[in-house]
């Protein structure tokens, strides 16, 4: 049940145009109006007219069982992130100055993707947890983004191996 908006009585008490910007940026906008925070969700049905068990439907927490924590996942994966970040900087100065070489393409063609498949990974972490899309979409998230990095390894292998490398790519699409 949604809540009915109504305007706050301390808001229409103010005279000044400052006082009332203040009140109109404490607020949040919706489409029918303005709606103010409350202290309490009694606070919110008064000011409302709506009972506070109207208000409390709108203020239901989305039951979500957070993961145990596990080192392994923590702070040894951070550690793993930041070296594979950090080492992208060598692996580009490299490929920028000597040109295209296999070992540099190779490892560029494994740390890209890598380095992306974490980034991604943590957006669907605290984006698309269980407790908002549901444990299938979650993990239908999650096995996607597996089957993509999968795909886009290959795809760097071949890439590499069978045409002119990722960076004698990158060096055409700059002088194209």
């Amino acid at each position: 049940m949604a809540l009915r908006l109504a305007v706050s009585p301390l808001a229409k008490s103010r005279s000044t145009p400052s006082l009332r910007l203040a009140a109109a940026l404490r607020s949040s906008s919706s489409l029918n109006g303005r709606v103010y925070f409350h202290a309490s969700r009694n606070a919110a049905a008064a000011t409302t007219g709506q009972t506070s068990a109207d208000v409390t439907e709108v203020y239901k927490a989305v039951p979500y069982k957070s993961l145990p924590s596990d080192q392994v996942h923590g702070s040894y994966h951070w550690d793993f992130e930041r070296l594979l970040s950090i080492s992208m900087i060598p692996l580009l100065a490299a490929s920028a100055i000597n040109g295209a070489h296999p070992i540099t393409d190779g490892l560029l063609g494994v740390v890209i993707p890598i380095h992306s498949h974490m980034g991604f990974d943590a957006m669907i972490t605290d984006y698309l947890h269980p407790g908002k899309v549901g444990v299938y979409g979650n993990k239908a998230f999650v096995w996607g983004l597996r089957g993509a990095t999968v795909l886009v390894l290959v795809g760097c292998y071949q890439f590499n191996t069978a045409d002119i490398g990722l960076t004698e790519l990158v060096k055409k699409a700059w002088t194209a």
